[in-house]
């Protein structure tokens, strides 16, 4: 929406968009008079009384009942003049019309008025040059202050006014008081001076009173996308455990199915349903990994490490889907210490390799590689896939946006990958590359800063690629079919294994058990409010020591509490057999924190 609104406005022409405030600060003048017309009218009218008694007090009576009669069948014009012709308000298509009908009858009753007073002019007589010469003035005088509505209805009736008679002075009276008469014209310059003036600051009383509705209006807009998008946080927090629980048993059920096969059709069977499996994992990782960037609850945590370890172990990952699809995968050497977090930093070198897998037809290459520039490291995955056209190349970072698929692509997708990475990318403060071309294939990569020299990356062991030595292994799960599941995958790799149901079940089931746990798996959410993290330390403290631990969480927030435990590897639901297994060694083996 901001992208679409910003994106208009550069396509207007500045000259356009500010008429369009004058008009908008027109109209609402426009509506200012007719608001204003009752109060306005009044005070004329008083006016009109004023000078009436003035002039019956000169002795002028039939004088009085012209000048009453006249000024106050204006001042009836005047006050008629809204009602009749825009009888339901000020619009869009009438208040043009109207203000030039009020600048013809403000000019007017300026001319009415200095007729009458030229009319009654009488230099011989001193209280008559002093009611004159204040009938001309105060009238005008409501234009110079800072409440007038509008310019050029005051411009009209000073000119109306002013011009006439102080012409008409200077050729009638002689002497001194001539004068007065250019003192008049003086006067009526500075009142289109201050006019002026008092019109600038009413223009931006209006405009601040625009702005004002318009940003109100724009803060009741975003609180309705704050309210839809925190309800989606909430409705995605809430659902996806329970979504991510039959997919995570179905992943441990394939998985301990497939060691009981040995036909061929069997297995070949057995692989399309896994197939099919892991494009929903796919699916609903890809939805709960938006949800949490939407939410905040992804933070960048930066530190140095090396990066040749994050990519040696996603080659690892993605050459078998590689060889799968006929595709030749490259990993160059990338011997280089980098200032960032290895686990973001993971998850978007993870997903553009799965991007370029998904593209990239069967015969050709996809690379990453990593290289040293002014700016940091950039590492970047390069395909000979059918690449993006320049049209496209913007939508492409839209969320659920998706161009046409390779053939050899089995998996849908919902359009996340790349405005993942890009949200990513903004998370570690990383300039984000991008170069495509139909027919030569896609570039993309990210910028990461060297660590300072001297500056030693963190630690990390080797660890083995089989699981050995039989470790005991505490599983707390309340889903029955993930327990079950995940207690069978779990044996057939050479665990032990204590499963439970809950936390009070694993506590007295290990007080039975004969050696200490080198290993607790946990689900975050159990049954009755329980959590994992809390039987993870209540463990621990049975135990008198800080055993590794994997908690399996479908949530999409409230991980904070993860990050200030040590040794917990947190494992995102659903999560299939390779990633669980990797964790346990990793866990098993490494030093920390997961």
């Amino acid at each position: 929406m901001t992208d679409a609104a910003d994106s208009f406005a550069r396509s207007q022409d500045p000259a356009d968009l500010l008429a369009g405030d004058i008009e908008a600060v027109r109209l609402e003048q426009a509506r200012l008079l007719v608001r204003r017309n009752r109060l306005s009218c009044l005070i004329v009218e008083g006016l009109v009384v004023y000078f009436t008694a003035l002039i019956l007090f000169a002795g002028d009576y039939a004088f009085a009942a012209i000048w009453f009669v006249f000024t106050s069948l204006l001042v009836g014009v005047v006050y008629a003049y809204p009602r009749l012709t825009v009888p339901d308000g000020i619009t869009a298509e009438n208040f043009r019309r109207f203000l030039q009908g009020h600048i013809a009858i403000s000019t007017l009753t300026g001319l009415v008025w200095s007729g009458l007073a030229m009319a009654y002019l009488d230099p011989s007589s001193l209280l008559n040059l002093f009611i004159t010469i204040n009938m001309v003035v105060s009238i005008t005088l409501g234009g110079m202050l800072p409440s007038a509505e509008y310019r050029p209805t005051f411009v009209g009736l000073a000119s109306g006014m002013f011009l006439p008679f102080s012409i008409y002075w200077l050729v009638t009276v002689d002497g001194p008081a001539r004068l007065i008469g250019v003192g008049l014209l003086i006067f009526y310059g500075f009142g289109l001076l201050v006019s002026a003036r008092s019109e600038i600051q009413t223009v931006e009383t209006l405009a601040a009173e625009r702005n004002r509705r318009l940003a109100a209006a724009l803060q009741a807009q975003n609180r309705i996308i704050e309210k839809a998008s925190a309800e989606k946080s909430r409705f995605l927090a809430a659902t996806s455990h329970d979504m991510s629980q039959p997919l995570q048993a179905q992943g441990f059920f394939l998985q301990a199915l497939r060691r009981l096969l040995d036909r061929p059709e069997q297995t070949e069977l057995l692989d399309k349903i896994e197939a099919a499996w892991r494009s929903q994992q796919t699916l609903l990782q890809a939805l709960v990994e938006s949800a949490r960037l939407d939410s905040g609850a992804i933070v960048a945590r930066r530190t140095a490490f090396d990066l040749e370890i994050v990519t040696a172990g996603l080659k690892s990952e993605f050459e078998a889907t590689a060889a799968r699809r006929g595709i030749a995968l490259h990993v160059g050497s990338c011997p280089f210490i980098v200032d960032s977090d290895p686990l973001l930093v993971t998850r978007i070198l993870r997903n553009l390799l799965s991007n370029a897998l998904k593209f990239t037809p069967a015969g050709g290459t996809v690379e990453l590689t990593a290289a040293v520039s002014d700016a940091g490291v950039l590492v970047a995955v390069s395909d000979t896939g059918p690449g993006i056209p320049a049209a496209d190349q913007d939508r492409i970072f839209d969320d659920y946006v998706q161009l046409t698929r390779a053939r050899n692509a089995p998996e849908p997708g919902l359009g996340l990958g790349l405005p993942i990475v890009r949200q990513l990318a903004s998370k570690l403060g990383a300039d984000f590359s991008f170069q495509s071309e139909p027919g030569a294939g896609t570039r993309a990569g990210i910028v990461l800063p060297l660590a300072e020299p001297g500056r030693e990356p963190e630690t990390v062991a080797d660890i083995p690629d089989e699981i050995s030595g039989a470790p005991l292994v505490i599983l707390v799960e309340d889903e029955a079919s993930i327990r079950e599941g995940l207690e069978i995958l779990l044996t057939c790799w050479g665990c032990r294994v204590i499963a439970a149901a809950s936390g009070d079940t694993a506590m007295q089931l290990l007080s039975w058990a004969d050696a200490e746990p080198s290993l607790i798996i946990a689900d975050r959410r159990l049954a009755d409010g329980e959590d994992g993290l809390d039987v993870v330390d209540r463990l621990r403290g049975e135990v008198l020591d800080d055993v590794p631990a994997i908690l399996l969480s479908g949530d999409i927030v409230q991980h904070d509490a993860i990050a200030r435990m040590p040794r917990v590897t947190l494992l995102p639901k659903p999560a299939d057999s390779d990633q669980l297994r990797a964790a346990l060694i990793s866990a098993l083996h490494g030093p920390g924190t997961g």
